[in-house]
């Protein structure tokens, strides 16, 4: 088959998109899936940060990115006919994890009204909008994806301070949250190995149990029909089949 008639051919998964673009959106769909999956175990795995922390931020900087751009562009393929451009994707959008969980705040909030079930919906908006460990993560996420990889690379090359706190301390800074928000943290045993190792366990795993939380409510939400139409397709992409609700999610609001 020639190129031209693959571009002719409409995907199944919308008429706005060509056979190519539906290939493509699927297979993007699969690699979201795989990179949030894997940056939930990254930090549940998470034993030091000069040691694993590369691997959390590299994982949770693409996957949660992607994640955004997916659900937001198959909110515009509903909206605007077409799936967004090159310029929009780079320029408009670019790599900023806050302000693209900005612009997706926004489409949850406008496509509610939309949604199968607007209460269930709007019950997972609120646990995404209500959370307060996610900004830092999510700010931890955007410094290392803008320029943080790339934090001592400058400082060698121009021997002076980097701009910005290294994506380690912006690490410190979601831990130091979770430890004061949550009184089961407030007590961190030092002078007893064992114990602090169990304790820094609990306190990543309940950080990976909020990433993992934001994952399944924009599944949810997509296969809810905030973001159209297509976003019902790709909601149930971009989940890992079989995996179960998480605890997170099913028993908040319930203390």
């Amino acid at each position: 088959m020639s190129s031209g008639s693959t571009e002719e051919r409409r995907s199944g998964l919308h008429p706005a998109l060509s056979m190519r673009q539906g290939f493509a959106l699927i297979e993007e769909a699969g690699s979201v899936r795989n990179l949030l999956r894997d940056s939930v175990e990254a930090i549940r795995n998470l034993r030091f940060v000069s040691l694993h922390g590369d691997a959390v931020f590299t994982l949770g900087s693409i996957g949660v990115e992607r994640t955004m751009k997916v659900m937001l562009g198959c909110r515009d393929v509903g909206a605007l006919g077409s799936w967004p451009s090159m310029k929009k994707l780079k320029y408009e959008w670019g790599h900023d994890i806050e302000a693209l969980n900005t612009l997706l705040g926004s489409a949850i909030e406008d496509g509610l009204a939309g949604s199968t079930h607007v209460e269930y919906a709007e019950t997972l908006a609120s646990r995404i909008s209500g959370n307060t460990v996610l900004p830092l993560l999510f700010a931890t996420f955007a410094r290392y994806g803008k320029s943080g990889r790339f934090h001592y690379l400058d400082v060698l090359a121009t021997d002076k301070p980097g701009s910005d706190d290294s994506p380690s301390e912006y690490w410190e800074r979601v831990e130091l949250h979770v430890r004061s928000a949550e009184p089961e943290f407030h007590e961190v045993p030092y002078g007893d190995n064992q114990a602090l190792d169990e304790y820094e366990n609990r306190l990543r795993g309940r950080i990976a149990d909020e990433l993992e939380a934001w994952w399944f409510c924009v599944h949810r939400l997509g296969v809810q029909g905030c973001f159209g139409d297509l976003g019902k397709t790709i909601g149930w992409e971009i989940w890992e089949p079989g995996r179960p609700e998480p605890y997170a999610v099913k028993n908040w609001g319930r203390h």
